[in-house]
């Protein structure tokens, strides 16, 4: 009775071993905007968008059969803006860079021979690591800056479409839109972005297993 116990745990332990495991890289434009309130709360206008680039890389396992994967991952992200105020004959300009830790999930709504249809919702915590803003001919660093350089909090929700290249590779495509957290006590700013990007998913094949609890014991039986 005992050997059957362990057994089935075994059993158990490399069935949670089979789970699908992969690993995915993604690079894309990301347009984002600010919003941005002075001390007395009023929105800074004429701001625009500007247009920077992202990179991702990350680990997705499913949870629930095929159909729902938990995700990770570090991210490093550009935001910017560009606007002026000609009444006071300013120019400013915002870049900033960030990295993000993120997790998330994705639920497969469909399914063909050659290509899956996900939705993704991730949240994240974003640290900057370099920022300039921009006044007429001067650079100001963003560094210990209250509303740029406290933590980030982000929240993005989008599709994805992805098509299997092989066995254990495939590649997609993945819009996203995401808010950030407003940031700052006395001045506030908010992110907003638009994301379109490109990626690679790797499939790692787990470790070949007995297929049953009977190949098990013979195992255990010839030992």
């Amino acid at each position: 009775m005992k050997k059957t116990y362990i057994i089935i745990l075994m059993s158990t332990i490399f069935s949670f071993q089979a789970i699908s495991q992969e690993i995915f890289t993604e690079t894309g434009f990301s347009f984002t905007s600010f919003d941005f309130k002075n001390s007395q709360g009023v929105e800074l206008d004429n701001l625009q968008p500007t247009t920077n680039n992202f990179i991702t890389i990350g680990y997705r396992q499913n949870v629930l059969k095929d159909v729902l994967h938990v995700i990770g991952g570090i991210s490093f992200n550009k935001y910017g803006a560009i606007g002026s105020d000609n009444n006071l004959n300013l120019f400013y300009e915002w870049e900033t860079s960030y990295m993000g830790i993120n997790i998330g999930l994705d639920i497969k709504i469909f399914k063909t021979e050659k290509m899956s249809f996900y939705l993704r919702g991730t949240t994240s915590s974003e640290f900057l690591l370099q920022g300039t803003q921009t006044l007429n001919n001067q650079v100001f660093d963003l560094k210990g800056i209250e509303e740029f350089d406290n933590a980030n909090f982000f929240f993005r929700g989008g599709a994805i479409i992805e098509y299997n290249i092989s066995e254990t590779l495939s590649i997609f495509t993945q819009y996203k839109y995401g808010q950030s957290t407003e940031n700052g006590d006395t001045e506030k700013l908010k992110y907003k972005s638009s994301d379109i990007g490109i990626g690679l998913v790797i499939k790692l094949k787990p470790k070949k297993q007995p297929n049953t609890i009977k190949e098990e014991q013979e195992s255990t039986n010839i030992k």
